[in-house]
């Protein structure tokens, strides 16, 4: 049985059994310095579970710890903005996406202590053209419908591969 791994307060959902037990077995691994691949169905908890693992790791977190990676499909920022905004409002978070923010900003951002967003949330299309985004050190990286990377195109497949190395 795994420890118990507590979102904390600031967490706005009530967790199902299953939703606390995917948290735990995630931070598990992160903590192992592992990854994870959560398929569940559609609408059973994964991005809650997501949400819950990045504010308990952002308690613990050194105050010089890099910021997380989200890579998500450009159709679904404004639902994980939504999500965020309902579930973890405390998380500070950087769509890198040119119709969210300039990407001339991003690197003052991420360099910046000060101003460094836990999460980062990003496209594929966008990673695969960002140095700054595919070639950093990231906490943890994240892939949502990660089916966008099964047959992927040589850029895509390194974008990708550059990530893996960085943990």
């Amino acid at each position: 049985h795994l420890a118990v791994a507590d979102p904390g307060a600031e967490f706005r959902a009530v967790l199902r059994p299953y939703q606390r037990e995917g948290v735990n077995w995630l931070y598990f691994l992160a903590r192992l310095g592992l990854g994870a691949c959560l398929a569940d169905d559609m609408g059973l908890g994964k991005t809650i579970q997501l949400l819950g693992l990045l504010l308990l790791l952002r308690r613990e977190a050194a105050p010089d710890a890099p910021s997380s990676l989200l890579v998500v499909p450009a159709s679904l920022v404004a639902n994980w903005k939504a999500e965020i905004a309902r579930f973890a409002p405390t998380l500070r978070v950087l769509y890198a996406h040119p119709s969210e923010s300039t990407p001339s900003e991003w690197p003052g951002r991420l360099n910046d202590p000060a101003d460094r967003p836990d999460l980062v949330i990003t496209t594929y299309g966008v990673l695969q053209r960002t140095d700054v985004l595919r070639t950093r050190r990231w906490d943890l990286a994240a892939l949502d419908e990660a089916q966008a990377i099964k047959n992927p195109t040589t850029r895509q497949a390194r974008a990708i591969k550059d990530l893996k190395s960085r943990r």
